[in-house]
């Protein structure tokens, strides 16, 4: 069950006082920032950006260079018939730069700090 945070306000409002005071429980209430529901254009973006930067600084390992096969032309030229691509490196780099990402976005969240409140402060 999903609660919004006028419900929670209200139900603090109209509970009786604990350890903490109304005003605590309010303010680290209203200081919860909602989660977005979509990706933007500038996260997706962003996300790719850096997947590619990964990709380009690690371009040796994409290929394996050890199964690549050759076949000299009728011309004496030296031409790549198998290069084969190692998909679980680029499984990989996706994954760690999608997790970086997601941490990236749950600090953001997270960067609030609650500072409770004495009654007698009030």
């Amino acid at each position: 069950m999903k609660i919004t945070k006028e419900n929670a306000i209200a139900q603090v409002q109209s509970s009786i006082s604990s350890i903490f005071s109304k005003e605590d429980v309010i303010f680290l209430i209203n200081s919860i920032e909602e989660k977005k529901e979509g990706i933007s254009a500038q996260d997706i973006e962003k996300v790719i950006d850096k997947i590619m930067s990964n990709l380009e600084n690690n371009e040796e390992s994409i290929v394996n260079t050890d199964d690549c096969e050759f076949e000299i032309s009728y011309d004496n030229r030296l031409e790549v018939t198998r290069a084969p691509i190692e998909f679980d490196y680029i499984r990989e780099a996706i994954e760690n730069n999608l997790c970086e990402f997601e941490g990236e976005e749950e600090e953001e969240v997270s960067g609030s700090e609650f500072v409770p409140v004495e009654e007698n402060e009030l």
